[in-house]
């Protein structure tokens, strides 16, 4: 597509995907937002460029808390003490 897709797209993609599947769980597009998210920091991408990637303010608390997850073992206070 020329113009991409619209943030929501994404997720209406998945949902719509899920029920043609007759899935009983519905799913949206959080999943792989997040997973994005923490992909791309495993790999070492600053805060700034996963959360413009996914659509996300740069100081926003819903990235924060992702890659919250990737960050407490990178950044553990006892790494290399034990």
């Amino acid at each position: 597509m020329q113009g991409g897709l619209e943030l929501e797209s994404v997720g209406d993609v998945i949902t719509r995907a899920g029920e043609r599947a007759v899935i009983e769980i519905r799913f949206i597009g959080h999943s792989p937002r997040r997973g994005l998210a923490t992909s791309s920091r495993v790999k070492g991408h600053v805060r700034i460029v996963v959360a413009k990637q996914g659509g996300c303010a740069p100081h926003s608390k819903v990235i924060a808390g992702y890659l919250e997850i990737v960050d407490q073992w990178k950044n553990n206070a006892l790494t290399g003490v034990l």
